[in-house]
C-alpha cells in the first residue's frame, strides 16, 4: 500500500473489526461459517492482528475490496465513507476512483489498524484520504455527508447490524448509495478445517446459540435493508481463489485476521494437534505440485435510500 501510482504495485489492503476475513465471520451472530467461536472483543482481535493483517501474500481482501468499489460506481469527486477500513482493501480502490477532487474517509475501531493504514496513506501521498478511529456500529458524521458508504466484510461482525445499516442510510445524500459485502459460500475444505480446529476448544467453551442471519441470502438481505429504509439496486456474487504454499502458510494467514478469534482459545498444548487435524481437512484443496487453493464467494449488495422514507 505504498504506492498510489499503480494498482499492481500496491500491496492489498484488508478489513478489520470492523471487517474480519472469512474466519472473522465466526464472531458474527449469524455467520454461516461455524458457530464455534463466541462473540468477543472484535476490536481486540484485530488490534492484535493489525501488523500482519493481509500481509501474508494471500489474495483475498484486495480483490473483494476492489470489486465492491467497482459495483458501488464510485465517481471522481465523490465523498466516500469506508466503515471498518482495516488495512485499506476498500479504501485505496475508492481513493483511485474518486481521484483528488473527491474525499475518502476510513474508520476503524482498532487504533493500531488505523495508525498503520494512515501511514500507508501518507506514504502514498493521498491528501484526499483520511483514516481515523471510529465505530462502524455508530459512525459519527452529520446526516447527508456522503455520496457512498462502503462496508466490506464488516456488517455481520457488528452487534446490531440493522441499527448500523440505518445509520449508514442517514449518512447518504439523496442520490447516494450503500455498498456492502457479506459471505455467500465458503470452500467446503475451509469449513471442514474450521470445524477441525473448533473441536480442540476447551470443553467448557461456551458456544453461542444459533441466531437468524440477516444476510443469509438475497431475500434476507433485501428484507433487512428494506426494514431500514433502503432499496436494493443490485445483488451479485464475486468469487476469489486464494492460494497457499502449504498448511503453515494457511495457519499464518489464519492468525493474521479474524481467524485468531478461534485459534487464540485453543489451549497451547493442543495447537499442534489442532493444526494437524485442520491439515487433513484441507487435503481436498491440495493442488498438483503442492499448495492449497480455496475459493470463497461473497455477495456484493448495492442499495439506495427509499423515496419518502425519513432518515431518522
Amino acid at each position: 500500500m505504498t504506492s498510489f501510482r499503480s494498482r499492481s504495485s500496491r500491496p492489498e489492503g484488508g478489513r478489520s473489526a470492523t471487517g474480519g476475513g472469512p474466519a472473522g465471520a465466526t464472531m458474527s451472530r449469524g455467520a454461516s461459517m461455524t458457530s464455534s467461536v463466541q462473540p468477543n472483543s472484535a476490536a481486540e482481535v484485530f488490534e492484535q492482528a493489525a501488523a500482519h493483517y493481509d500481509r501474508t501474500g494471500v489474495s483475498f481482501f484486495g480483490p473483494f475490496g476492489a470489486e465492491l468499489v467497482r459495483r458501488a460506481g464510485i465517481r471522481p469527486g465523490d465523498r466516500v465513507l469506508d466503515v471498518g477500513c482495516g488495512r485499506g482493501a476498500v479504501l485505496f480502490p475508492a481513493a483511485d476512483a474518486t481521484g483528488p477532487t473527491g474525499r475518502v474517509t476510513g474508520i476503524d475501531l482498532a487504533p493500531a489498524m488505523v495508525a498503520l493504514t494512515a501511514e500507508d496513506v501518507t506514504r502514498a501521498g493521498l491528501t484526499h484520504v483520511d483514516v481515523r478511529v471510529g465505530d462502524a456500529q455508530r459512525p459519527d458524521f452529520p446526516p447527508g455527508s456522503f455520496d457512498a458508504v462502503l462496508a466490506g466484510l464488516v456488517v455481520f461482525l457488528l452487534p446490531e447490524p440493522e441499527q448500523a445499516l440505518r445509520a449508514y442510510g442517514r449518512l447518504l445524500r439523496p442520490s447516494g448509495r450503500l455498498a456492502i459485502s457479506t459471505f455467500a459460500a465458503h470452500d467446503p475444505a475451509f469449513v471442514a478445517a474450521m470445524d477441525a480446529l473448533a473441536a480442540h476448544l476447551p470443553p467448557d467453551w461456551q458456544r453461542p446459540a444459533p441466531a437468524a442471519d440477516p444476510f443469509a441470502d438475497q431475500q434476507a438481505i433485501t428484507a433487512t435493508l428494506a426494514a431500514v429504509g433502503l432499496t436494493v439496486a443490485t445483488i451479485g456474487e464475486h468469487r476469489v481463489e486464494s492460494r497457499f504454499r502449504d498448511i503453515d502458510h494457511w495457519t499464518e494467514w489464519m492468525w493474521s485476521h479474524g481467524g485468531r478469534a478461534l485459534l487464540r482459545h485453543i489451549p497451547a498444548d493442543r495447537l499442534d494437534a489442532a493444526t494437524a487435524d485442520a491439515a487433513r481437512a484441507l487435503e481436498p484443496a491440495r493442488v498438483p505440485g503442492g499448495g492449497l487453493t480455496l475459493t470463497t464467494a461473497v455477495r456484493m449488495t448495492v442499495a439506495v435510500p427509499r423515496a419518502g422514507v425519513p432518515s431518522s
